[in-house]
C-alpha cells in the first residue's frame, strides 16, 4: 500500500456519482475494450496473469512490510499449473486465486497489528524513535525470511509514516501528545488496511457485494497495469482527480485539508473558491460535522464522501476556531461551484539584460480545459508579458518534472516556435501512422532558446523537446535525459458518458526525426545535472516497459496522410512554410557546452552540488547553495552565450 499524502480537495460528485459494484462476470467485459485498443495485447494470457500476481501485491505490500517470502513465493513465482487454473478460471469468470491471494493479506494485516498493538503501549519511544528516522522510504527487493525480519521491517515502516506525520504537523503539534499522534498513525494505516479486510472505518464488516467489488477492482487494476507499464483501470475517485489536473477545474468549496491530531482541519482555501469568496472560512479550521452529521472519528475518505454533492447544492460545515480566548464553534453554509486552479499551470519570470529582458517560464503540465484554458494560451500571454517589459533577447523553457498531459497541447506548445511543420508521429497496432503537425505559418518566438528538462520530464514534454530539437531551433539543457516515455495511452477520464474509467496503451509515438523517446528519452545538448541527475528515475526502471523502435523521418512532409480532398489546401498554405532544420545552434553547441562546463566548475556551490547529489558531500562539509535554482541560473546563462555568439 502506498502512503499517500492525506491533502485533496473536496469533490462535486456530478460526473462520478453512483459508483456500480462490480462482480466477477465483469472483469472480461472491461479487459476486453483494453485488449481492443491496446498497441500490442489482444488476449489474455500466462505472462499478463503472472504480472497481474505480482502487481496486486505490489500495490498492497511494495516495501515488503506485510509478508513472509514463502507466502508471497506462490504468487510472485507462480507455477505453470496454477498461470494454467487462473487462465480457465478467467474464460469462466472466476478468479479464486485473486480472492485467496486477497485472504492472504489479510491474515498478514491481522498480524501487523496485533505487533502494532504491543509497540503503541510505549508511544514516547515510538515518537524517540521516528525523530530519530529518515523519512525516505527504502525498499527490501526481497521479502523477509522468517517473522523476526518482517516484525522489524514493519516497525522501520510504522516509524517512517510517524516521521513523516511529524514533518507534516511540526513539532509544536505533537509535544506532550505522543499517543494521540501514535494513534493518529495508526487511524490512518488502518483505514489503508481496511480496504483489504474489508471493514468500514469501525471494523464493521461490509456486505459480501461490496466486498468482492473491492477484490475484482484490484485484480482489474492489476491485470491492465499487467499490460504494460501505462495500462490502468481507476477508480471513480481516481479517475476524477486525474481529470481534475489535465482540465485544470473543478468542482467544489474550495479547499485543501489534511488529518491531524486535532481532527480534518482547512490547510488551504483555494483563489476563486466558494471558500474564499464567503470569507467565513479560515486556514486551521478544524471540520467537525458535514450537514448535521459527526465526523470525529472519521476516516478521511469518509468525510470526503460526505462533503461530495452537485454542483449548485448547498453544504454546511460545522467547524471549530481557535482563538485566544477559547475555541469558538461555527456553521457555515457554502454552494459549490466551479472552480478553475490557477496552481501549476504557467509561471513566468523576467531578468534584465541590456534594454530588455530574458525570459523563464515553466510548464507544468500539459493541460486544456474550459472557455479557452490551454498550456498553449498561458505561454503564448506568457510571451506577450515578457514583451510587455522591453525586447525579449531570450527565452529558457522550463519543463523540468512535467509529466505531460494532452498530446494535441503537445502539439500547439511545440508550433509555437516552428512554422508548418509535423511535431510529432504516431503509430497504432494495426500499423496505421498518423502525423501530428504545427499549421500556423509564424512562430510566435523564435529567438534563442534553451529548453529544460529533466529526468522527471516526461511523455508530451519529451515530444516537445525533442521537436525543437530536431529542428535545431533550441538547446536542450538539464540532466542527460528525460523520462523515457514514448508512449500513447487513450483514456476515458475526460469523457463525460463513460462509466468506466482507464486509458491504455494504444501506440507510439516519435518526433519528426522518427526517433522514439521511448525508455532513452530526449537527450540534453548540455548536462547541467538536476537533484534526479543519479536516481533511478524513468521508464527504463519501471516494470514492463514496452521496447523503442523508429519510423521514417518527417521533414520533407510528404501529406501521405492527409485527404485527398484537402490535400490541395495543404500543398497552398501549408507546405511552402514548412519549417526547415536549422544549424546554428548544432554549430554552436560544442561552444556553449565547453562555456557552461567552464562556469560550473568554477561554481563552488555547483560544485558542492554535484559532491550532494553524487552522495560524495562530507559531513563537515556545508552547503551554500541556498534556495538560488542553479540549474536555472545556468540555462539562463546558456541563454547569453547564445545572444552573444547569434549577434
Amino acid at each position: 500500500m502506498k502512503l499517500r499524502i492525506l491533502v485533496l480537495f473536496f469533490l462535486c460528485s456530478s460526473l462520478f456519482a453512483g459508483e456500480t459494484l462490480l462482480t466477477s462476470k465483469d472483469v472480461q467485459s472491461v479487459m476486453d475494450d483494453f485488449f481492443e485498443l491496446h498497441v500490442d495485447r489482444k488476449e489474455m494470457s500466462p505472462l499478463v496473469l503472472e504480472r497481474s500476481l505480482k502487481i496486486y501485491l505490489n500495490q498492497f505490500d511494495p516495501s515488503h512490510a506485510y509478508l513472509l517470502q514463502e507466502e508471497a513465493v506462490v504468487y510472485t513465482k507462480p507455477n505453470e499449473k496454477l498461470l494454467s487454473t487462473m487462465q480457465d478460471e478467467y474464460t469462466h469468470n472466476r478468479f479464486t486465486t485473486y480472492f485467496n491471494l486477497n485472504k492472504t493479506i489479510q491474515n498478514s494485516v491481522q498480524r501487523a497489528r496485533q505487533w502494532r498493538a504491543g509497540w503503541e503501549k510505549n508511544p514516547q519511544k515510538m515518537v524517540s524513535d521516528a525523530k530519530n528516522h529518515e523519512i525516505n522510504a527504502s525498499v527490501d527487493k526481497e521479502y523477509a525470511k522468517n517473522s523476526q525480519e518482517l516484525q522489524a521491517r514493519h516497525y522501520d515502516r510504522f516509524i517512517r509514516f510517524m516521521a513523516f506525520q511529524m514533518e507534516e504537523l511540526g513539532a509544536p503539534t505533537y509535544e506532550g501528545k505522543e499517543k494521540d499522534l501514535v494513534a493518529l498513525c495508526e487511524k490512518q494505516i488502518r483505514t489503508l488496511e481496511n480496504d483489504y479486510l474489508g471493514v468500514d472505518d469501525y471494523g464493521k464488516s461490509l456486505p459480501v457485494q461490496e466486498q468482492e467489488h473491492q477484490v475484482i477492482s484490484r485484480t482489474l487494476k492489476s491485470l491492465a497495469n499487467g499490460l504494460d507499464a501505462h495500462s490502468a483501470y481507476f477508480s471513480p475517485d481516481e479517475a476524477y482527480a486525474m481529470k481534475v489536473q489535465l482540465e485544470k477545474g473543478m468542482c467544489g468549496i474550495g479547499v485543501v485539508l489534511r488529518e491531524g491530531i486535532e481532527g480534518i482541519s482547512i490547510r488551504e482555501i483555494i483563489s476563486g473558491g466558494p471558500a474564499e469568496k464567503s470569507g467565513k472560512i479560515q486556514a486551521g479550521d478544524t471540520i467537525v460535522a458535514v450537514d448535521g452529521d459527526n465526523i470525529q472519528g472519521a476516516s478521511f475518505q469518509r468525510v470526503l464522501e460526505l462533503m461530495r454533492g452537485k454542483e449548485g447544492t448547498k453544504t454546511t460545515l460545522g467547524i471549530i476556531r481557535q482563538t485566544e480566548k477559547e475555541p469558538q464553534f461555527l456553521t457555515v453554509d457554502l454552494v459549490r461551484r466551479k472552480i478553475i486552479l490557477d496552481d501549476k499551470r504557467v509561471d513566468v519570470e523576467a531578468e534584465p539584460y541590456g534594454d530588455g529582458v530574458i525570459g523563464k517560464i515553466t510548464l507544468h503540465s500539459f493541460y486544456e480545459g474550459a472557455d479557452g484554458l490551454s498550456s498553449e494560451t498561458d505561454i503564448k500571454n506568457a510571451i506577450d508579458e515578457l514583451r510587455a517589459q522591453g525586447p525579449l533577447y531570450g527565452l529558457v523553457l522550463d519543463m523540468r518534472d512535467n509529466g505531460g498531459g494532452f498530446l494535441s497541447q503537445a502539439v500547439k506548445v511545440g508550433g509555437l516556435f516552428i512554422s508548418n511543420g509535423v511535431v510529432v508521429i504516431s503509430k497504432y497496432s494495426d500499423g496505421s501512422v498518423k502525423y501530428y503537425r504545427s499549421l500556423d505559418a509564424e512562430r510566435y518566438y523564435d529567438g534563442p532558446l534553451v529548453v529544460l528538462i529533466s529526468r522527471g520530464s516526461a511523455s508530451a514534454t519529451e515530444i516537445v523537446a525533442q521537436a525543437l530539437k530536431d529542428y535545431g531551433v533550441a538547446v536542450i539543457v538539464g540532466d542527460e535525459q528525460t523520462y523515457g516515455k514514448g508512449t500513447i495511452q487513450h483514456q476515458t477520464i475526460t469523457n463525460a458518458r463513460t462509466d468506466s474509467f482507464f486509458k491504455v496503451t494504444v501506440g507510439r509515438y516519435y518526433t519528426v526525426s522518427g526517433k522514439s523517446t521511448q525508455i532513452e528519452g530526449v537527450k540534453s545538448d548540455i548536462v547541467v545535472p538536476s537533484a534526479y541527475q543519479y536516481e533511478e528515475v524513468g521508464e527504463a526502471f519501471l516494470d514492463y516497459p514496452l521496447p523503442a523502435d523508429q519510423v521514417p523521418a518527417a521533414f520533407d512532409d510528404n501529406l501521405s496522410d492527409v485527404d485527398p480532398f484537402a490535400r490541395r489546401w495543404f500543398q497552398k498554405h501549408y507546405t511552402p512554410n514548412l519549417q526547415q532544420v536549422e544549424e546554428k545552434w548544432t554549430v554552436w553547441i560544442p561552444q556553449l557546452k565547453a562555456n557552461s562546463a567552464k562556469r560550473m566548475e568554477q561554481s563552488r556551490n555547483y560544485q558542492q552540488f554535484l559532491k550532494q547529489i553524487k552522495g560524495e558531500l562530507k559531513p563537515h562539509e556545508e552547503i551554500k547553495a541556498g534556495s538560488n535554482d542553479l540549474q536555472m541560473g545556468e540555462s539562463v546563462n546558456i541563454v547569453k552565450d547564445m545572444i552573444f555568439l547569434s549577434n
